[in-house]
């Protein structure tokens, strides 16, 4: 069968991408810059950076710095009207995962109205039309977002999280932006790439560039997350994990995650969890759900991992290897067992069903998901990082 592969929008990357892009701004001719950012980013500093390469080109700019974790449908609707407020022909996202869906989101309601709930693919998306552009400026190396069309929206009246599918139409990656990234946002985010990578290596989509994106995306985090936790501005590190996150981003944007965001979109929604933190959580056992399916993929994970691989092994036993990698890197950077974070075993398998229902990706995963293969996933979570 053949292969599609593309990527959604270019990137700018690198030192000064920033300043780059207030450049390129200019140049195209937009007036106003509306800027989306959440509260700690801007406290953080991280956005005067931004302010300060659109005044160097004379922009005028607006602001909205309440993004919300888990961004609720209420915020995109009122960042929407914010945004139609100012006269702003422009969005630029500041931020992590949350911010950017919810400017791409916004973006959505800007130029075709209604309520964001009406674009989600889970309530019917009946089309829309993309006049406004956002520029994508991740802080933190995590999501991927940036380069994927998912904006990942949280539905308060069905306490779900919802998709709308808008991608941005500039990624601006400028690692200076990530070196102020609190220790636990470091941590969380980098296996929240690292599962992207894992996901997407293993799913049933495959082509061969984002095989070769995601399996160094996976080698570049477990190299340098560590690094970027201890020495917060090794700037190499950053860059390292920053380009990790976006490539992770393009594969899985192609190749899809699966059965391990089921379980953390509903652990997140459910116990009020970091996404990142459900993220790695997960990633051993997606690599040994998925072992026999995927046993060549396994041993490419394991190489980018670092973890040999004796020959004859087994295609479960090998996934135990390099799942036990991912659990070492796990407690090294102080990730806390779901036991420890006040959930018992019964309330983590009883998501089981909601984890499918609400999340439609888990036909990505090679085999048949059912309820008591999830149940047994999530049962597995729990009692195999104690």
């Amino acid at each position: 069968m053949a292969a599609l592969y593309q990527q959604l929008c270019p990137v700018l990357f690198g030192d000064n991408a920033v300043g780059e892009m207030a450049k390129q701004i200019a140049e195209k001719g937009y007036k106003h810059v509306f800027i989306c950012c959440d509260a700690g980013v801007r406290k953080a500093g991280i956005v005067k950076l931004v302010e300060n390469a659109l005044k160097e080109e004379g922009l005028a700019y607006s602001m909205y710095d309440e993004i919300l974790p888990d961004t609720p449908d209420t915020v995109v609707d009122e960042l929407a009207a914010k945004i139609a407020q100012t006269g702003a022909d422009i969005i630029l996202a500041v931020g992590g995962g949350s911010t950017m869906d919810a400017a791409k989101a916004a973006g959505v309601v800007l130029d075709n109205g209604d309520s964001i709930r009406k674009y989600m693919e889970e309530n019917g998306n009946p089309g829309f039309v993309v006049k406004t552009p956002v520029y994508a400026i991740p802080t933190n190396a995590g999501t991927g977002s940036e380069n994927t069309p998912m904006c990942v929206i949280h539905e308060l009246s069905t306490d779900t999280k919802k998709v709308v599918l808008r991608p941005a139409e500039l990624a601006v990656l400028d690692p200076k932006l990530t070196v102020s990234c609190p220790k636990s946002v470091t941590v969380y985010s980098g296996f929240d790439a690292l599962s992207h990578a894992v996901e997407a290596s293993t799913s049933v989509a495959p082509n061969p560039r984002d095989m070769l994106l995601a399996l160094h995306a996976i080698r570049l985090i477990v190299n340098n997350l560590p690094i970027a936790m201890n020495e917060p501005e090794n700037l190499e590190a950053r860059t390292n994990l920053l380009f990790a996150s976006n490539i992770a981003g393009i594969a899985f944007a192609t190749m899809s995650v699966h059965i391990g965001h089921c379980f953390d979109h509903e652990a997140g929604v459910k116990f009020h969890m970091e996404h990142g933190h459900c993220c790695a959580l997960s990633i051993p056992e997606t690599l040994r759900i998925v072992a026999e399916d995927k046993p060549a993929e396994i041993l490419q994970i394991a190489d980018a991992m670092g973890v040999a691989i004796p020959e004859g092994t087994g295609a479960k036993e090998a996934a135990d290897l390099v799942a036990d990698r991912v659990r070492g890197l796990m407690r090294e950077c102080g990730i806390k067992p779901l036991k420890d974070c006040g959930v018992s075993r019964e309330d983590a398998i009883a998501i089981a069903q909601d984890a499918l229902d609400h999340n439609w990706f888990h036909v990505m995963c090679p085999g048949d998901v059912s309820r008591e293969k999830m149940e047994h996933y999530i049962a597995e979570i729990y009692d195999n990082y104690q």
